[in-house]
C-alpha cells in the first residue's frame, strides 16, 4: 500500500487474510511519478525476506534508471542508479511483475534483480508487431498487459486504431516461448467487428469505448480481465465474447479520492491488482518489521 502526497510517498506493508498492518520507514527519494514493486522470500510458510523497490519514472527516454530498495533484514532503504542501452521511458501506469526473483517494468521489458548488487538491468524486447500507440507517452501502458500466467509471460493489448462505430480495433495476445532469447508468438488476434459484447455492454453504449486490461486469469488461459466504462469485464479469446460482470464500479470514488483525471472514464489498472487466496496463509515475522539484521550481498 502506498500513499503520495506531494509526491512523499509513505509505504505500508498490509496482509488481507492475517489483517496485520506494518508501516515502513519513509524512502529518502522523491520521485515525480514512481513505479513500486514487491518481491518476498518465503521458505516453509515462513515469510523470510521481503523488498519493496521504488523505480523513478521519467516523462521521456532515459539511460540512467533510478532505484530505491527497502530490504526488511536491514530495516532501511538503499538508492541504486543503473545505466541502460537503449534509452528506457517505463509505463507508470503499469506496477511491475515478478518472474524468478526479478521485478519487471514495460518500455522494453526491464528485469531488474534487487538481491544483487550489479547494478545491471536486463531488457528484453516486446513483440515486434505490437500496436507501439499502447505504451506511447499520452496512453502511458493504459491498453496494454504484460504478466505471468502459469508460469509464461504473456502480453496482451487492445489495437487503439478506432474502426468506427466502435472504440477501438481488436485484441491481440502474444506468449514468450523462451525467456533467455525473448522469442514471442502469436497466439491470439481479432478485430473488434468479430468481438461479441455482452447485452449489458450494448445496452450501457459501451460498444464506443475502449477497454482497459487488468488481469490474466489466474486459472484459465483462456480468459482476460478488462474495465470498461465503470464495469469490470472478462474477454474469452475462444468465444470472442466480452461480458460484464458484477455491479459497476463507483469511478467517481477514484478520481475525488487520489486525483486521478476524469478521461479515464473507467477503473484506472494501476488501482487495480490480481490477488488469489494463497492455500495456506503467511504471516509478517516481528523482526522483519521491528528491527534490521545484517545481509549479505544487499
Amino acid at each position: 500500500m502506498e500513499n503520495s502526497i506531494n509526491h512523499m510517498t509513505d509505504y505500508h506493508l498490509y496482509n488481507p487474510i492475517t489483517h496485520q498492518y506494518v508501516a515502513l520507514p519513509p524512502p529518502f527519494l522523491c520521485f515525480w511519478f514512481v513505479s513500486t514493486g514487491f518481491l518476498t522470500q518465503i521458505e516453509g510458510r515462513t515469510l523470510k525476506n521481503y523488498k519493496v523497490v521504488r523505480f523513478g519514472c521519467q516523462l521521456w527516454e532515459w539511460h540512467n534508471l533510478e532505484f530505491e530498495i527497502f530490504c526488511s533484514k536491514t530495516g532501511s532503504w538503499r538508492s541504486v542508479v543503473v545505466h541502460s542501452d537503449p534509452a528506457i521511458q517505463i509505463v507508470w501506469l503499469r506496477m511491475p511483475f515478478s518472474v524468478s526473483g526479478m521485478l519487471h517494468w514495460i518500455d522494453h521489458i526491464v528485469a531488474c534483480d534487487p538481491c544483487r548488487d550489479t547494478n545491471q538491468c536486463r531488457i528484453i524486447g516486446l513483440p515486434s508487431d505490437i500496436d507501439k500507440q499502447c505504451n506511447n507517452y499520452k496512453n502511458n501502458g493504459l491498453y496494454s498487459l504484460c504478466n505471468v500466467h502459469q508460469g509464461r509471460l504473456r502480453y496482451f493489448e487492445v489495437s487503439l486504431s478506432p474502426s468506427d462505430p466502435f472504440g477501438f480495433a481488436g485484441f491481440a495476445l502474444w506468449v514468450l516461448d523462451d525467456y533467455d532469447s525473448a522469442t514471442w508468438s502469436l497466439q491470439h488476434r481479432a478485430k473488434v467487428t468479430d468481438i461479441l459484447f455482452d447485452d449489458i455492454l450494448t445496452s450501457q453504449g459501451l460498444t464506443g469505448s475502449c477497454p482497459a486490461p487488468l488481469a490474466f486469469h489466474p486459472f484459465d488461459g483462456s480468459i482476460v480481465c478488462l474495465s470498461l466504462g465503470a464495469y469490470i469485464v472478462t474477454y474469452n479469446v475462444n468465444t470472442l465474447k466480452l461480458e460484464a460482470h458484477g455491479n459497476p464500479v463507483a469511478t467517481e470514488y477514484f478520481y475525488e479520492s487520489t486525483g486521478w483525471l476524469s478521461w479515464y472514464a473507467q477503473l484506472p489498472p494501476r488501482l487495480a491488482f490480481l490477488y488469489v487466496l494463497p492455500p495456506w496463509p503467511v504471516s509478517i515475522p516481528k523482526n522483519l518489521s521491528t528491527g534490521p539484521e545484517e545481509e549479505d550481498g544487499v
